[in-house]
């Protein structure tokens, strides 16, 4: 074999072990292992008046990924709560859920979070005590929000 044919063969065992390796980066799958499994989370619905609403949800019952939509999902299936959402480019927008009704048109669903990754870093973050504990905007969607052993997910009225 002759220098280029060698290296035409190197180059394209290369290339698609490239693509081997790209491809089941892309494909792995959440780290579910049981220790990732255990524990509880809650989910505060805080309406504009009223007491809070706050669900303790067992992190073995979600189902597929560790995400903020697997824990609604939870609160409806187990917990009887209403929501209504819509699907967008983004994952899916929240209109309401349970208590957390806005009624005017420069009202929205906000959500917060204790999970440091999921934080609104931006200059338009915002942060409340909860439980004595601060809690923060989310810098993500419910769709994309991630779920983990304490943390808490609030879940209230916001405006601009």
């Amino acid at each position: 074999m002759n220098k280029k044919r060698i290296l035409a063969v190197l180059l394209t065992l290369v290339l698609v072990m490239s693509l081997v390796f790209a491809f089941a980066a892309c494909t792995q799958e959440k780290d579910n292992t049981p220790e990732n499994n255990e524990g509880t989370f809650k989910v505060v619905l805080m309406p504009k008046e009223g007491e809070a609403e706050v669900y303790t949800i067992d992190i073995a019952l979600l189902e597929g990924d560790l995400t903020g939509e697997a824990a609604i999902m939870q609160l409806v299936g187990n917990h009887g709560v209403s929501v209504s959402w819509e699907d967008s480019s983004y994952g899916k927008y929240l209109l309401s859920i349970g208590c957390v009704q806005p009624t005017e048109s420069n009202e929205f669903v906000q959500l917060f979070t204790t999970v440091e990754k999921d934080i609104d870093v931006s200059q338009y973050a915002v942060t409340i005590e909860y439980d004595d504990k601060e809690i923060t905007s989310s810098g993500l969607g419910i769709t994309q929000m991630s779920v983990e052993k304490g943390c808490i997910i609030l879940i209230r009225v916001g405006s601009y």
